[in-house]
Parts: C-alpha cells; sequence; structure tokens
C-alpha cells in the first residue's frame, strides 16, 4: 500500500503544480494545458488522502513505540 500511497501522492503534487505552471518557465506551459479549474483544491485534498495509504508503523510490543 505504500507504494500505492506514494503514486497517489504523486498524483495530487501534479495536480496543484500544473494550474501554476503558468506562471513558470516558457518549456513548462505545456503542462497548464491539461489543468481544469480547481485541479489545485482537488490535488491538495489527494495528495491529504494519500497519506491514509501509508499506514502506521509497526508497533513494539514491549514498549508500543513505532518503528
Amino acid at each position: 500500500m505504500k507504494i500505492f500511497g506514494g503514486i497517489v501522492f504523486l498524483i495530487g503534487l501534479w495536480m496543484m503544480v500544473s494550474p501554476q505552471a503558468v506562471l513558470g518557465l516558457h518549456e513548462l506551459r505545456w503542462i497548464a494545458d491539461y489543468a481544469f479549474p480547481g485541479e489545485a483544491f482537488i490535488g491538495a485534498l489527494v495528495c491529504s488522502g494519500s497519506l491514509m495509504l501509508f499506514g502506521k508503523g509497526k508497533l513494539k510490543e514491549n514498549n508500543n513505540l513505532r518503528v
């Protein structure tokens, strides 16, 4: 699930960056052609949701610390 969470996180990061590509380098402005209204907000939600897919660390039985 961690790999899937990482992929979803990268998709959300792309969604946050693509609407702002118009302001950047001329060579990267093609990225903004694929943006839609509200994409940055939805990308932030996707990134936040992907953190749940990373899961929790294993608990040690002797002192309940996460590894």
